[in-house]
């Protein structure tokens, strides 16, 4: 049973028990009984965790996907683990360098690898849960970074303006996984669950299809670019950097996903308030909207090479 599930089984208990209690209103036994249980239900509810994330998600599927609940597709549990796990892989690399500050150096490990530990039923799905740490700090940090994803898949299968603003703070590339998990979803005609910690949404099978036309839909032109400039300094708790080309214009954009906590703090010591050369992805996004955004990324950053004179 998991957490959220936990919290809105209990939430319906509640909704059902002072149901009861009015019907049977000044009985003096039931109204006594019902009192007691409706008390008790509320305080259990008070004491689970309002805020809770753990490194652990649970995914419920319905349509051709599934058959009721005795099981599911093969090939569409492989389908779509893989893209979901990507987007949370990329997603503890930007949560990390929020806490580089807080806690030091981390060893570079697989602490975002997820196992498939159960097949929960009602609707069939599958539970994918971090085993390799026992690290609390690691688990929150995954257990953040799937937070963050649930709110993209939310944002996505929302409404446009959801939809961009919630591109504005993953790497470009995520896009990719996005579409290829939204995709086979759709493709079987689902409806999608998850749930993390106390946290849980509910997506309609015509909001996923319109979730993976949005993404489907969007045009994202890439290139990699090398300029010149002054490197001005990280914002480890957004994952950002900021630069100053050598027109003066500033660009910000995201730290690269592959870089680690080790090499921004390089990066930091050897290159800050100095020119340098900064090694970029360069993104160019056209939504469906129409709306056009350029975002830039981080891949490397070298010192500037002094050219001999003969």
């Amino acid at each position: 049973m998991s957490l959220f599930w936990e919290i809105e089984q209990t939430k319906a208990q509640i909704v059902d028990t002072e149901r009861m209690l009015n019907l049977v209103k000044g009985h003096p036994l039931m109204s006594v009984s019902f009192q007691e249980k409706l008390n008790f239900l509320k305080n259990k509810l008070e004491g689970l965790p309002k805020d809770s994330k753990e490194p652990k998600i649970r995914l419920l599927f319905s349509g051709g996907a599934v058959m009721g609940s005795i099981g599911i597709k093969s090939k569409f549990v492989s389908k779509t683990i893989n893209p979901i796990q990507e987007l949370i892989k990329t997603q503890t690399a930007l949560v990390r360098f929020g806490e580089v500050g807080k806690r030091g150096r981390a060893k570079k490990t697989s602490i975002s690898d997820l196992y498939l530990t159960a097949l929960p039923i009602g609707s069939f799905g599958i539970e994918l849960s971090q085993l390799e740490s026992t690290d609390l700090f690691v688990e929150q940090e995954v257990g953040t970074a799937i937070h963050q994803v649930m709110e993209l898949i939310s944002a996505t299968t929302s409404s446009n303006e959801a939809f961009e603003e919630a591109i504005e703070h993953t790497p470009k590339r995520n896009l990719n996984n996005l579409k290829a998990f939204l995709k086979q979803i759709d493709e079987e005609k689902s409806i999608l669950k998850i749930e993390s910690g106390s946290y849980g949404i509910n997506i309609t099978e015509e909001q996923i299809h319109q979730g993976f036309e949005r993404v489907n839909l969007t045009v994202n032109e890439d290139s990699e670019i090398i300029i010149n400039g002054i490197l001005r300094g990280f914002l480890l708790d957004s994952s950002k950097f900021e630069i100053t080309d050598e027109d003066g214009k500033t660009i910000t954009g995201i730290i690269g996903p592959e870089l680690t906590e080790e090499k921004i703090l390089e990066y930091d010591k050897n290159y800050l308030n100095k020119s340098c050369v900064f090694h970029l992805n360069f993104y160019k996004t056209i939504f469906t909207s129409g709306t056009e955004k350029l975002s830039y990324e981080l891949l490397e950053i070298k010192p500037i090479e002094n050219k001999k004179v003969n």
